[in-house]
């Protein structure tokens, strides 16, 4: 195994700052709400957990992690989504709202790779304590970047997705219009 360090290509992460705007305003928006979601430097926000999703294929491991807090905000915009009771979104109902979806979003991320890697699978979300995320570095990623997702008025969700590369990355994307797909009901099978 060589020692040389594998690169993501500027259109790659073009690509995949795409990809993870069309995942989120497929799983983390009501259905017709737009979802803004701009790359930051950094995530500056202190929510004290995170969603883990992975998406893997021969050639590369994608981590994505959604941000979160079990704030009243997060709870209200989840309960709508699920379209529940706030009082119902609570404790282990609002984590596992979180993680069906992540679920989706998951699965959006990785119909959109699927379109340039044909054999990717995808892991089923995980919840972590937000101090996992200091030991990403651990596994060098060749690219690392954050995001500021808005789902609904007054929602912000951060996340951070880390790539690791096995080869140099590089897909032939062309920009377009992040285009809400309704999986509603869909079976995604890993």
């Amino acid at each position: 195994m060589s020692g040389d360090t594998k690169t993501v290509s500027d259109r790659a992460c073009t690509g995949l700052d795409h990809f993870v705007a069309v995942a989120a305003k497929s799983a983390l928006a009501a259905s017709g709400n737009d979802c803004p979601v701009t790359p930051t430097e950094h995530v500056d926000a202190n929510e004290k957990k995170v969603a883990m999703l992975t998406v893997s294929s021969y050639m590369f491991r994608a981590l994505l992690f959604i941000h979160f807090d079990a704030n009243l905000v997060n709870r209200e915009h989840f309960a709508a989504l699920d379209n529940v009771p706030l009082d119902d979104m609570d404790g282990e109902r609002f984590l596992d709202a979180v993680m069906e979806r992540g679920n989706l979003c998951c699965g959006a991320f990785n119909r959109e790779l699927a379109v340039f890697f044909p054999h990717t699978g995808m892991s089923t979300p995980c919840i972590l304590d937000r101090s996992s995320l200091e030991h990403v570095q651990a596994l060098k990623p060749a690219v690392t970047r954050h995001y500021r997702a808005e789902p609904a008025p007054g929602v912000v969700l951060h996340m951070t997705l880390a790539v690791c590369a096995f080869a140099d990355l590089d897909f032939p994307f062309e920009p377009r219009d992040v285009v809400e797909e309704d999986t509603a009901g869909e079976l995604e099978m890993f």
